[in-house]
């Protein structure tokens, strides 16, 4: 993996926190460097998005957001020419399938259910960065990343 922005949507300060302790986990045991953009309740995010669009990157949005949910932000980057093609994973503590079908069908490239601790959360974040998002095919059948 090269270098890697991940941009983070939530509004809950314990899960902006544990996912940057994650993030500074994984960057502390590895080669791999990460640039994480936290934006809380969205704020800039399609500002930063735009700004870093050439950079390798991935966004999660949480769903449930007071001002904005994340499927708005969703549909906000999917309906931007200049950035509809960034990869965007659905971060939520939701496992209801009605979520997951709309994320589905705004496009999300994977939904993630918010794991309940550190360990689960660093490998699915890790798993992320493996991911080859140039040639990855989204397969609905594995859309989830952890169930």
């Amino acid at each position: 993996m090269s270098d890697l922005n991940i941009f983070y949507a939530d509004d809950d300060d314990d899960d902006l926190m544990l996912f940057n302790d994650a993030v500074d986990s994984i960057t502390n045991n590895s080669n791999d460097s990460i640039q994480l953009h936290i934006h809380k309740n969205g704020e800039n995010l399609l500002q930063s998005i735009k700004e870093n669009k050439h950079n390798n990157g991935v966004v999660f949005l949480d769903l449930n957001m007071p001002r904005k949910s994340g499927f708005q932000f969703l549909e906000e980057i999917r309906n931007e020419p200049s950035i509809n093609q960034f990869p965007v994973i659905i971060y939520s503590t939701s496992s209801n399938k009605s979520d997951i079908d709309m994320s589905i069908s705004l496009g999300a490239n994977f939904y993630a259910v918010k794991p309940y601790n550190f360990h689960d959360l660093t490998r699915m974040i890790q798993d992320v960065i493996e991911i080859d998002w140039k040639n990855i095919k989204i397969d609905t059948n594995n859309f989830l990343l952890i169930k």
